[in-house]
């Protein structure tokens, strides 16, 4: 199946704060861009350019405001199929959106499926590029039982092949873990902001 390059999707910046530390870079920044137009951004070395563009891929999170992607065209199976051909995957589409109990949604464009759905998406498309090291942030959230019980079973396996998992989580995820390390907020009162500490 093929990657279709046309699509619908618009990207709204709506009051967006960006800090470096304790530096405000980016401060009550709006603009939206429609399919078909681009923005480039210029300025000295420093200026926010690079923590810009690391918000919007979703590296940095907003000291305030927001970024919204919408109206994404694209199919359950065309998603697939982009990150299956972007890392160059061994594993076939089929079967992990099997595992995932994503078949009967393929020709779906994945902007209209439900929470859980989305979430699903998101686990097959993890296990599909079989990264090395797995960043799971409240992975079961909106999972059904059976879908939680496929992401256990995907991480152990991804475990046992020697791959790494960083987990943040208040829910139970069926493996066990090497290491379990509660954050604690400590107050600094020489910062604006609460610093956290790890304490194990």
């Amino acid at each position: 199946m093929a990657y279709r390059t046309a699509h619908s999707t618009t990207v709204s910046i709506n009051n967006l704060s960006l800090k470096r530390g304790n530096r405000l870079l980016i401060n009550d920044f709006t603009h939206a861009l429609a399919p078909g137009e681009s923005l480039l951004l210029t300025g000295p070395n420093g200026v926010g350019k690079t923590t810009l563009i690391r918000a919007i891929a979703g590296f940095i999170s907003p000291t305030r405001g927001s970024i919204t992607f919408a109206d994404d065209s694209l199919t359950v199976a065309e998603n697939l199929t982009f990150w299956q051909q972007y890392f160059a995957a061994e594993s076939t589409i089929s079967d992990t959106a099997d595992a995932f109990r994503l078949k009967s949604l393929l020709h779906i464009p994945a902007g209209y499926l439900s929470a859980g759905q989305k979430r699903r998406l998101g686990l097959a498309r993890l296990t599909l590029i079989k990264r090395p090291v797995w960043l799971l942030d409240e992975p079961t959230v909106s999972l059904d039982q059976l879908s939680a019980a496929t992401l256990a079973k995907a991480a152990k396996n991804h475990l046992k092949a020697g791959g790494i998992i960083f987990a943040a989580t208040h829910t139970p995820l069926g493996i066990d873990f090497t290491t379990h390390i509660e954050l604690t907020p400590v107050i600094d009162p020489g910062f604006e902001e609460t610093i956290w500490e790890a304490g194990i």
